[in-house]
């Protein structure tokens, strides 16, 4: 990989309730209210923060695509002091609830 070949660090990262990122046994209501957008960049910035605890000054970039190109948009807009930059490709920046004519 390019970004390896100048000594970048690469991550991917899993979403809570999805894969094994299991935070609960169970899959009731209660603990799903911590399935969200905001939980996620919460997520991410812990990561981030503990990944970079030996030099908190290190340039990152966040990248995704679809719903992970939406979470990298609005994880720079609202962590503005953790990345310099996002790239989000295809992403949903203004999503519509119940947007039925998707499967039309």
């Amino acid at each position: 990989m390019v970004g390896a070949s100048h000594g970048a660090r690469l991550f991917v990262l899993e979403h809570r309730f999805y894969g094994a990122s299991q935070p609960f046994d169970d899959w009731s209501l209660d603990s799903f209210r911590y399935l969200s957008s905001e939980q996620a960049m919460a997520d991410i910035a812990y990561f981030l923060a503990s990944m970079n605890e030996d030099l908190e000054q290190r340039q990152t970039i966040v990248v995704g695509g679809s719903y992970p190109g939406a979470l990298s948009a609005w994880f720079r807009a609202k962590y503005p002091h953790m990345v310099i930059a996002s790239w989000a490709a295809s992403a949903v920046v203004q999503p519509i609830v119940d947007f039925w004519q998707y499967d039309e």
